[in-house]
């Protein structure tokens, strides 16, 4: 039983290292599947922008008056938080159809399963990078100047990508064989979206602090949005970032390794 499972971890990283060497393909395939979605449209996938940046616009407006607060420092807290919302919200629910949205490619073309994970992690980051834009709008128009700190940005999204890959090794094959998981996740990040101090400040709900401890989710934003506004985060969110995405990993590799060669039937 020891070998056996040794044997299909090691099938499991010489999949993810196939993968890697295919990274022309998923860099096209990401960026084709991006810009497939506006085809025929004047501003292509700058619609992303477009959107996002009207609703930054609309929410900060609205939420600023209806919390009393500076719209100067409330709006760019705003924007960064659904900008990184976005991001993670794609990963999670997007991570569902990574292999049974790829069915007819895995029964028909022999490659590494790791390669449509791979292509699912870059598109989502393209999206995050026009969606970025508007946090360089703000910076301009708000006059945030960053600092050395800004240089922690990519360490922290990195942990969101990474946190974002073993969740697809997970869900991918758990959504493939279940098809009602993808709606149960799916109402349950509407549910956390409002749970996340992200339309709300975290400084509104001190007496209720081990709840925010509590949601992986707002220290993922934190050490992301806390660099781009000047700050580091705290220490509890880099280490609590880090053990989860450990953790996150080493179930990745373990439930990957186990159910791997039943992904394409289950597709």
């Amino acid at each position: 039983m020891k070998l056996e499972k040794s044997s299909n971890i090691g099938k499991v990283i010489s999949d993810l290292r196939r993968g890697v060497a295919q990274r022309e393909l998923w860099f096209f395939l990401g960026w084709r599947g991006v810009r497939k979605q506006y085809s025929r449209s004047i501003l292509g996938p700058f619609w992303l922008t477009l959107s996002m940046g009207m609703m930054v616009l609309g929410l900060g407006l609205l939420y600023s008056e209806i919390f009393q607060v500076d719209v100067a420092t409330y709006l760019p807290k705003l924007a960064i938080g659904l900008i990184l919302w976005g991001l993670i919200n794609g990963l999670v629910i997007g991570s569902c159809g990574v292999f049974s949205s790829a069915a007819s490619s895995l029964r028909q073309i022999r490659l590494p399963l790791s390669v449509h994970v791979y292509q699912f992690v870059w598109s989502q980051l393209l999206i995050f990078a026009h969606n970025f834009l508007i946090y360089l709008v703000i910076v301009l128009v708000f006059q945030i100047w960053p600092t050395w700190n800004i240089l922690l940005f990519a360490p922290a999204l990195l942990l969101i990508l990474l946190n974002g890959f073993f969740l697809s090794l997970i869900l991918g094959p758990l959504c493939a064989r279940f098809r009602d998981v993808p709606m149960i996740i799916s109402s349950v990040m509407q549910i956390v979206f409002f749970m996340t101090p992200i339309i709300w400040s975290a400084d509104s709900m001190p007496q209720r602090a081990w709840l925010l401890n509590a949601n992986p989710f707002f220290h993922f934003i934190e050490i992301v949005r806390d660099p781009l506004l000047g700050g580091t985060a705290t220490i509890e969110n880099w280490v609590a970032c880090i053990a989860i995405t450990v953790l996150t990993g080493v179930i990745a590799v373990a439930f990957f390794a186990r159910f791997r060669a039943r992904v394409v039937y289950w597709s």
